[in-house]
């Protein structure tokens, strides 16, 4: 019988990756075509918080210059391969209004959202970053999955409130340090892990001033990391769903996935993935990854390839936010 791995991680992140980059831009401006445009071009993700009675109904897609809010016709257009999120109906402050309407404005806006872009709108931005906990009890009761505020939080994720999720920083903040010397402090030490959040509006970089020499200055540099997973809101909290839906037998042998999506594992060192759907022997699965490396280096010139060190003593391992992924392979 095969021996039983001595430790198994549920890895935090997609393909134990050690950092997530996340984004969220809120009022569906015009200037968030700009941003899209560049996202796309880097590989980051965003989340666009929108006010559906807000949108233009007429079918005209004012220029960039022109500023305002963009037509609901280029919703499912512009932000595809993004998440659509809810803003409210009319970005009202919402401690102000009783139940009733604050159920009408995120209903109404969810409902609204989900007819433009054709898929379930489950996460929120408040309007204003005003809320109090009358307003999560109720988001709550709605079936909200999460709702982001403009308050300052830790790297680590998940939030202890879903409702109440706060960002690392504003895209302007100064303090304590610009966004780029943040990230580079964050993601350039090696021992860092967890989340990097940056929230903003894609219209701060057209008024009061022009700024959008900024947007390349401040969001390229976090693009292109072989360590960090690049997601929406949404993605986040559904790769965590799927994660604490993971079983792995008492005997250590077996891991089963019940969820729709992939997830990883740390086995001793090693990462595997357990895909969606599907009960896999651990042992078994490393014993073919091991044979897919033998095969795959056999077939090209020994010297291009880059193995990543193995893990450090599991003591020295966090489990949340702490220091270096994993080793994605182990080494031949």
């Amino acid at each position: 019988m095969p021996t039983a791995p001595a430790r198994i991680e549920i890895c935090p992140f997609p393909g134990g990756k050690r950092i997530a980059v996340t984004t969220s831009f809120d009022d569906g401006v015009v200037e968030d075509r700009r941003v899209v445009e560049a996202f796309n071009q880097w590989g980051l993700k965003g989340t666009f918080n929108l006010n559906s009675a807000r949108l233009r109904r007429d079918g005209k897609r004012p220029a960039i210059e022109q500023g305002g809010n963009i037509d609901a016709s280029e919703v499912a257009g512009l932000y595809a391969g993004h998440e659509v999120a809810i803003h409210t109906a009319t970005h009202p402050h919402l401690p102000l209004l009783d139940a009733s309407q604050i159920a009408a404005e995120v209903l109404d806006d969810r409902k609204a959202l989900e007819d433009l872009v054709g898929y379930p709108v489950r996460g929120m931005a408040y309007p204003y970053g005003s809320f109090n906990a009358k307003v999560i009890d109720l988001l709550r009761a709605l079936g909200i999955a999460y709702c982001r505020t403009t308050a300052r939080s830790m790297p680590c994720f998940p939030p202890a409130e879903p409702l109440a999720w706060g960002t690392t920083m504003h895209m302007f903040d100064a303090s304590p340090e610009p966004l780029p010397q943040r990230w580079e402090s964050f993601h350039g030490n090696p021992r860092n892990s967890g989340l990097f959040f940056v929230w903003g509006h894609a219209y701060e970089f057209a008024r009061p001033r022009d700024r959008w020499d900024e947007l390349d200055r401040i969001f390229r540099p976090l693009s292109g990391k072989a360590d960090v997973w690049y997601a929406t809101n949404i993605q986040l909290f559904d790769y965590e769903a799927a994660r604490r839906n993971m079983v792995i037998a008492a005997n250590r042998r077996w891991a089963c996935n019940p969820s729709a999506l992939t997830v990883t594992l740390n086995v001793d060192g090693t990462l595997v993935d357990v895909p969606a759907g599907q009960t896999v022997e651990i042992r078994s699965r490393i014993a073919n990854l091991k044979s897919e490396i033998s095969d795959w280096q056999s077939q090209i010139n020994p010297a291009s390839v880059t193995v990543e060190r193995p893990l450090p003593s599991p003591g020295r391992i966090p489990r949340r936010c702490g220091s270096a992924p994993p080793a994605r392979l182990p080494a031949p």
